[in-house]
């Protein structure tokens, strides 16, 4: 799950025995120290903003995952994204690049925390990403999962979904009006009834301070996983869903007194739910794809873009590194084809976890691609096309179902 992932989970019974799961959770610190690690704050706009301090912390939340000869490693992170480089780096250095063993990397989107794609620098097209910080990022994160496997310890997986009403949490900010009130939760107790982890998953960006805050944060989240952790004495893993198109917070203003508070309705919603559909089962399955590169600013910033990604053609072939210039230069002049365009590497991933099966994809997955909802069924209220819009969609032009939430309960080959 590369960018800023999407995690779309899905609860099924399973009457599979609940006898040999393991797992282990926990959490490291990965603010940037500003006095030696200078960083540019991504999420708004082509440049960085520089930070003036911090406000919380950005922490790395961190699940290990054992049944049998399979291991599984979910980190989720404080930070707008990370690529398909990274997640390979980490793999590596934590050893989770053999078989049987994989790992998967979510970002929370925060719009308050470091440039790690290379895309807010201090110029448009010029890479904002600290090194020094990106490379202690991943080395504290491997250090820390190594950790965890020797504390693993026998859990029994429960889960639970509900509906979330968006209505001063979150909104949709562009036509259709489309929002996923999709909220999951996956709790992993050990044999003495204690909580290790809570998996929540929600969908709406972590921009709730907006693009004047320069103030290091890591938005609702962070309050959402204190409030879990205080609640249950374990840990909490925070996996944002379905955010594209665009599902920004619905607050009267932008301060952190109303991330706070979106963050523990969201918390406190999820603690509400009765987990209900219990089951053992570790599962994973991840694919390589290929995805043309349409998006025109990141056609113009290929040489930032390059940062964690190797340019291919449409075939999957590296291309020469000169081409990252030429073909920015190329777009600025006479613009790319779909034949001269390049193409980057992602992955999807499939994870089961007891009950729980999670669909990692690359990105910010729009809501219509998860529920669909042209026909007003998901916009909460307000009409699906704002009035006075002067370029409103052709829904009669949409997609018809099934959309993948209902595709995600499809057996697995």
């Amino acid at each position: 799950m590369r960018l800023a992932a999407a995690a779309l989970c899905a609860l099924t019974a399973l009457p599979r025995p609940a006898c040999c799961l393991e797992a282990a959770a926990g959490r490291v610190d990965i603010t940037p120290d500003l006095r030696t690690e200078k960083v540019l704050l991504a999420g708004f706009g082509a440049t960085g903003r520089k930070p003036a301090g911090v406000h919380d912390p950005l922490y790395a939340r961190l699940l290990v995952l054992r049944e049998g000869a399979t291991t599984v490693a979910l980190v989720g992170l404080d930070l707008l994204g990370m690529t398909i480089n990274d997640t390979q780096d980490l793999r590596r250095l934590a050893g989770y690049d053999r078989t049987g063993r994989s790992l998967f990397v979510h970002a929370t989107h925060t719009h308050s925390g470091p440039d790690t794609l290379g895309l807010w620098g201090p110029v448009p097209g010029v890479s904002g990403v600290n090194l020094r910080y990106h490379r202690r990022i991943k080395e504290t994160v491997s250090a820390a999962l190594k950790l965890l496997e020797s504390r693993l310890r026998p859990v029994r997986a429960s889960g639970a979904r509900g509906a979330l009403d968006p209505r001063g949490l979150c909104r949709d900010s562009r036509d259709p009006q489309v929002i996923d009130p999709d909220l999951a939760v996956l709790r992993l107790m050990d044999k003495a009834g204690k909580t290790v982890v809570t998996i929540v998953n929600w969908s709406c960006h972590p921009e709730v301070l907006g693009k004047e805050n320069h103030l290091i944060t890591a938005d609702f989240p962070g309050p959402l996983c204190a409030r879990v952790e205080e609640k249950t004495g374990g840990a909490c893993l925070f996996l944002n869903g379905m955010i594209g198109g665009l599902m920004t917070p619905d607050t009267r203003s932008e301060n952190f007194y109303e991330s706070a508070r979106v963050g523990a309705a969201v918390a406190d919603a999820a603690l509400a739910l009765k987990p209900g559909a219990a089951g053992a089962g570790l599962f994973f399955r991840s694919q390589r794809v290929l995805v043309p590169v349409e998006n025109s600013r990141y056609r113009l910033a290929l040489p930032a873009l390059t940062f964690g990604h190797r340019l291919l053609n449409a075939e999957g072939r590296p291309l020469p590194s000169w081409k990252r210039w030429s073909l920015a230069l190329r777009h600025l002049l006479i613009g790319l084809t779909e034949q001269t365009q390049p193409w980057v590497e992602s992955e999807v991933s499939l994870l089961r976890v007891g009950p729980a099966l999670l669909l990692g994809l690359p990105g910010e997955v729009f809501p219509e691609l998860v529920v669909g909802g042209y026909d007003g069924g998901y916009s909460f209220g307000r009409p699906l096309t704002t009035p006075g819009n002067p370029d409103p969609p052709d829904v009669s032009r949409a997609p018809k179902g099934p959309y993948l939430r209902a595709l995600a309960k499809a057996p697995v080959p």
